[in-house]
């Protein structure tokens, strides 16, 4: 373990100057939840055994006044995925790397610059393949094609490709390589103790709700949100708008969606309420590529009952029908549940289920993308019944191993994760740069 924790410094000190030198050097080659990543914990500060108090500069990190670094982390795992028809689209090994946070402009905090980076080609994932046949060339080989084949899905997979052979190309892009894509940059400046105003490329506000029901946590969107917090007068503790353009599916550089400023087919109006220290819940109006959505979710902690620590709720419903070129695509609603647990501080996960409507991936507006069975919502879950579990186990301050498993039952639907394992390892660089004196 000394051997790998010398490795790892050296790691991180050589990404530490890499990632600054590419942000500021290579802005135009640059390929880079949201929310933090799950192998990131905040190190204790080192505290001198002579003194009584520590000295200022170890109760606060050296970057304090100016940074504001929320995760910083790489990952390994091996991912298998069957689709409906049997098809292995993932059977081999991914990596990705993440970064998050923000640059702190004033002493205040009330104005930032919000970043997020990781790998990873396409809006709903932020991993890259490196070992092992990928997606995209499974499905340039015909691995999906061939699921199809006697299945009452073929005639509209032929139909879509006929008339919209844009979708079928978006998936055979390749997600592979290490290019650092920056996902996320955007402005934020809260003039008011009540009011926040953002604008740029930033994340997909979900409230209390999960990416299983609401779209992957990897997701963005390009444009400007505003959220105001006055509970006295308007109850919520939150209340918000965006509105934006939500797309370039396998666009992930912030810098090369330029143009999607100009466009916008994404509106959202949320609200958050915090009652108590137990029950938490969030709801929002959609409107994105004329579908209408409605979502809500909510969280109760019950760790008294020694068993579960957290539950949490989350449902939407689509109201109205939609038109595909040419295909009338009607509402659909869906929910998952899930009941969390920590063990002895270190071995975390859930357990839940999943329902999402056949229809989700309609949200791109896309016929082929809804063809096949390509639902932007979390890809670990997808379309239909999904029972879960997740676990991760905190192996040290900077290591992580994680595993998750899902598999359909029920009705077949047209889904892209009839099946799905993975596992694999997060090391968490933010945690192994605070090792000593805290930087972050």
């Amino acid at each position: 373990m000394k051997n790998i924790s010398s490795v790892l410094r050296v790691t991180a000190a050589c990404i530490g100057i890499a990632i600054p030198t590419m942000l500021l050097a290579q802005q135009p080659v640059l390929r880079a939840v949201t929310p933090v990543d799950a192998g990131a914990t905040h190190a204790t500060p080192v505290v001198s055994t002579i003194s009584a108090a520590p000295a200022a500069s170890e109760s606060k990190p050296l970057t304090d006044r100016w940074l504001d670094l929320q995760a910083f982390s790489h990952s390994e795992r091996f991912r298998s995925e069957f689709n409906f028809g049997g098809a292995h689209l993932f059977d081999g090994g991914q990596e990705r790397s993440f970064i998050q946070g923000r640059i702190k402009l004033d002493a205040g905090d009330r104005y930032s610059v919000g970043f997020r980076g990781s790998t990873g080609h396409y809006f709903n994932w932020a991993y890259s393949d490196f070992a092992g046949k990928s997606e995209a060339q499974r499905v340039n080989e015909g691995d999906l094609g061939k699921s199809f084949v006697g299945s009452p899905y073929a005639a509209e997979r032929a139909l879509a490709v006929a008339v919209d052979p844009a979708g079928k190309a978006l998936l055979a892009n390749p997600s592979t390589g290490w290019g650092l894509y920056v996902r996320e940059l955007y402005f934020s400046a809260s003039p008011a103790k009540a009011l926040t105003v953002e604008f740029g490329s930033f994340g997909i506000e979900r409230g209390v709700a999960t990416e299983a029901t609401t779209f992957d946590d990897d997701g963005y969107l390009d444009g400007e949100r505003i959220i105001v917090r006055n509970p006295k007068h308007l109850f919520f503790d939150q209340v918000g708008f965006t509105t934006a353009f939500f797309g370039n599916v396998d666009t992930p550089s912030m810098f090369d969606r330029g143009a999607a400023f100009k466009q916008s087919n994404y509106r959202q109006v949320f609200v958050k309420k915090q009652f108590n220290e137990r029950i938490a819940f969030s709801g929002e109006y959609n409107w994105l590529n004329n579908t209408d959505t409605l979502r809500q979710a909510v969280t109760v902690q019950v760790p008294e009952t020694k068993v579960v620590d957290n539950l949490r709720f989350e449902s939407y419903e689509r109201l109205n029908t939609v038109n595909l070129q040419g295909l009338n695509v009607k509402g659909g609603a869906g929910y998952a549940v899930a009941l969390q647990k920590t063990v002895f501080k270190r071995l975390s996960g859930d357990i839940g289920y999943a329902d999402i409507d056949k229809d989700y991936s309609v949200y791109f507006g896309d016929r082929f993308f809804h063809a096949v069975g390509f639902a932007l919502n979390g890809d670990q879950y997808g379309l239909g019944r999904h029972p879960f579990i997740h676990a991760s186990y905190k192996v040290n301050p900077v290591i992580t191993a994680f595993g998750f498993y899902t598999h359909a039952v029920g009705p077949e639907v047209l889904t892209l994760n009839e099946q799905g394992l993975t596992g694999g390892l997060t090391f968490d660089l933010k945690a192994l740069a605070n090792t000593g004196k805290r930087i972050f």
